[in-house]
């Protein structure tokens, strides 16, 4: 699998608030400014209460239009019933993550929110400064735009305090990624974006299912994936469209990877069930893992051979099994391994050199990616006996010191994208909140 060149932490969460406000353009749905009655009225309007403080019908109505524009769904009444409940809980995500950032103490400067607000109009082609007039222009009201925006800014910077004193790699940990990457050559992998909603404790899990299936419906209507992804789902990864990048299975939920395997490209999968909430997958490309440049591993082999007949029942590979350990757990190199494989009485026994272990059966290419020089693995069953394994040298695979640190940092993504939607759990099982559908 290809590492891509990642960010720095603190610019990885930066770019994701950057990216999901760099989407909007000129056809946003209009609504009247002022301060008519009617305004006043839906201010007053309370939808829910999240730790005492209040999101009004203003908000909300707000957040609707905002959201509408983004994903370019239809505006009208069936659209907005439709996506109502998902904007309520997106509204007191909001209010739980600035108040987690208050509680510890965390702001957002001006001076921070003002270099978002700047590569939001550089990216859209918006004369410096003229943010708050565009957005009037356009029918959108601007502290809506301004507190989702403090909201995302404010919880990265939570996540980032957590994360820098809590989450360490290891070398041990890059090894083992390395390795299962290299193991994982020519294996098939899948470019896939996700849309994904969690359980919380104030729905229930029937709800979040029937909001994913009116997503999954609208999707496969034709609307765009990516604009439905930055809109609705909760993931990290919906600030970049819902995409996830290249994946495989034994990397994903196991109810995701089967689900995957049936989809052909442009596919998009009904709502699946995991453990924290439903997903719905689209499959953009499948491909085999061209695992890293340059790594073609070469590997010195010693193996030692135990027959089995054709008839031989599971009793008789296990006793087989227990004598192929019992004759080799002591044998600490490869010469002591070849002289016992010479003692006994079979051909197959011997030396092997193999030029690209991506070619080997997956049992067997793991074991010799994986297991320590001059070690002796555990029997193995093949097709007409069990065969004991040791590597006596491995050469290739060049892994500069460049490629660890992508690992390393694609490790520190991965675990800080887990921590943050812990975090957010936490937050919501500890809220006191009311809500009023």
């Amino acid at each position: 699998m290809m590492i891509r060149e990642s960010v720095k932490l603190d610019q990885f969460f930066f770019f994701r608030v950057v990216l999901f406000f760099s989407i909007i353009t000129v056809s946003l749905f209009a609504h009247n400014q002022g301060k008519s009655q009617d305004s006043l009225n839906l201010r007053q309007s309370i939808i829910a209460i999240v730790n005492s403080e209040i999101i009004s019908r203003f908000d909300l109505n707000s957040r609707i239009n905002f959201i509408l524009f983004l994903s370019k769904l239809p505006n009208n009444e069936k659209v907005i019933k439709r996506i109502r409940s998902q904007v309520i809980n997106g509204l007191i995500n909001d209010k739980l993550k600035l108040q987690a950032a208050k509680e510890l103490k965390v702001k957002v400067s001006e001076r921070e929110l003002t270099t978002a607000i700047n590569e939001v109009e550089q990216n859209n082609k918006i004369p410096k400064g003229q943010m708050i007039q565009f957005l009037q222009k356009n029918g959108i009201n601007y502290q809506t735009f301004k507190l989702q925006m403090e909201a995302q800014i404010a919880w990265r910077k939570v996540v980032l305090k957590k994360v820098k004193s809590t989450i360490k790699i290891s070398q041990s940990s890059i090894d083992e990624t390395i390795n299962e990457i290299t193991a994982n050559k020519g294996k098939p992998e899948f470019l896939i974006s996700e849309i994904f909603l969690p359980f919380n404790n104030n729905e229930p899990s029937n709800l979040v299912y029937q909001s994913a299936m009116k997503l999954f419906l609208e999707a496969k209507k034709g609307n765009n994936f990516s604009t439905l992804a930055q809109s609705f789902s909760q993931s990290a990864s919906a600030a970049n469209g819902g995409k996830l990048g290249w994946v495989r299975q034994g990397q994903i939920d196991e109810n995701l990877a089967k689900a995957i395997t049936h989809l052909t490209p442009n596919g998009i999968s009904n709502p699946i069930k995991g453990e924290d909430g439903y997903y719905i997958i689209k499959l953009h490309k499948k491909r085999r893992s061209k695992g890293f440049p340059n790594s073609k591993f070469k590997v010195t082999v010693e193996q030692i051979f135990f027959p089995t007949h054709s008839a031989s029942n599971k009793l008789t590979l296990d006793k087989i099994k227990r004598k192929a350990k019992q004759i080799t757990a002591s044998l600490k190199n490869c010469n002591l391994m070849s002289e016992k494989g010479k003692e006994l009485p079979s051909k197959n026994s011997g030396r092997i050199e193999v030029d690209d272990v991506s070619k080997l059966p997956d049992p067997i290419k793991k074991i010799v990616v994986t297991i320590p020089l001059n070690t002796a693995s555990e029997p193995i069953v093949v097709s007409s006996g069990v065969i004991v394994l040791m590597v006596c040298n491995r050469s290739g695979g060049k892994i500069t010191k460049d490629t660890r640190d992508q690992v390393r940092r694609m490790l520190l993504m991965k675990r800080a994208e887990l921590l943050e939607r812990s975090m957010l759990r936490d937050i919501q099982r500890s809220a006191f909140l009311e809500i009023r559908r």
